[in-house]
């Protein structure tokens, strides 16, 4: 049982290892000491003389914050039977209302940060609403409809911020900036952009475990994923499940886009970082939809992420190598996720 269970994660270690072995040797760099350099990108060691751990913490802190809540968006979709391939947008969407809403000047100044994070949440909900309506009222795909939306969430926010919300004091197409009472604090007076969004990912990953394995609505939510007819036949109401979850889904993403806002960007602009939206589905396959796994499985890309980067950074070598890994780490995991339905099939 113990080889069993440890297998699989060891398996996993090694075809990381290898594959990033490999894409390295591809770019002509030298494989020991690649290793070196991207172990300090993910973890400040060894000590550099430009590049200590603040520098590596700052960055893989950061990454985890959005990546975990966009991880954690795929997830609970996911846990209902649904596809969100929409994080992205919603992100996107969520992180220019939260722009707005920041850079108010009537706003309370208490509230200002609260007010700001909610309407970045709510925005990026109201957006996962329409696929979630196509898919339990007309049938259409979620995989579709989210894609589709995506698009649409990235040239209408590239119009807003280039011909109503940009900001009049400059001509880069981008929103003044937001209130200091909307800003998030930095964890450390060192860091540039790891904030205290770090701490409300993973209260909102704890209270969502606990949500979907200890509440009657996770119950339901679970068992419409797994098998929606038989939990329609048990009682359990599937449809409003699937929208409170896709809702959900929506508001993390739309958080996570308020956060990068609020803590790192202090505006929203042109090419907004929306790939964390598709990355965190990665997450989300890694951690196996579970909100406590996400955590780690966040951590983990970020690293990754971060060590690629300065591989980048340093020698030149091309920074997609972490998207590579990150695709063979989702093969693997569905390999081994079809041929335990099998076994147990």
């Amino acid at each position: 049982m113990f080889r069993t269970r440890i297998a699989p994660p060891l398996l996993g270690a090694g075809i990381v290892l290898a594959v990033l072995g490999a894409l390295v040797l591809a770019a002509g760099k030298p494989l020991g000491e690649s290793f070196q350099i991207i172990l300090q990108g993910a973890t400040g060691y060894p000590r550099g003389e430009a590049f200590g751990p603040l520098d590596a913490w700052d960055a893989v802190l950061h990454d985890m914050t959005l990546l975990l809540l966009t991880g954690l968006a795929v997830a609970v979709a996911l846990q209902a039977g649904l596809f969100n391939i929409g994080a992205a947008g919603q992100l996107l969407v969520g992180a220019l209302v939260a722009a707005w809403v920041g850079g108010l000047t009537g706003a309370p100044a208490p509230l200002h940060l609260l007010l700001t994070l909610l309407a970045g949440a709510a925005a990026g909900a109201l957006w996962a609403f329409p696929p979630a309506w196509l898919r339990v009222r007309r049938g259409a795909h979620e995989v579709i409809s989210t894609i589709m939306f995506n698009y649409i969430a990235l040239y209408f926010t590239h119009w807003l911020v280039t011909e109503r919300l940009k900001d009049p004091a400059g001509d880069a197409p981008q929103t003044a900036p937001i209130a200091q009472a909307a800003q998030l604090p930095l964890l450390r007076e060192e860091f540039l952009q790891a904030n205290w969004g770090l701490g409300i990912a993973v209260l909102v990953a704890l209270g969502l475990w606990l949500a979907l394995y200890r509440t009657v609505w996770g119950y339901e939510t679970r068992a419409t994923g797994a098998n929606r007819d038989a939990a329609e036949a048990a009682g359990a109401p599937t449809a409003r499940r699937m929208t409170q979850a896709m809702l959900l889904s929506g508001a993390l993403a739309g958080l996570a886009g308020a956060i990068e806002v609020c803590g790192a960007q202090y505006r929203f602009f042109e090419g907004f970082p929306a790939e964390y939206g598709f990355d965190g589905i990665a997450v989300a396959l890694l951690a196996g939809n579970h909100p406590a796994l996400a955590m780690l499985s966040a951590y983990l890309m970020s690293a990754l992420r971060s060590g690629a980067y300065h591989l980048h950074a340093e020698t030149g070598a091309p920074k997609e190598i972490a998207v590579v890994v990150q695709a063979a780490l989702i093969l693997y995991v569905a390999a081994v996720y079809l041929r335990r339905r099998r076994v147990e099939g």
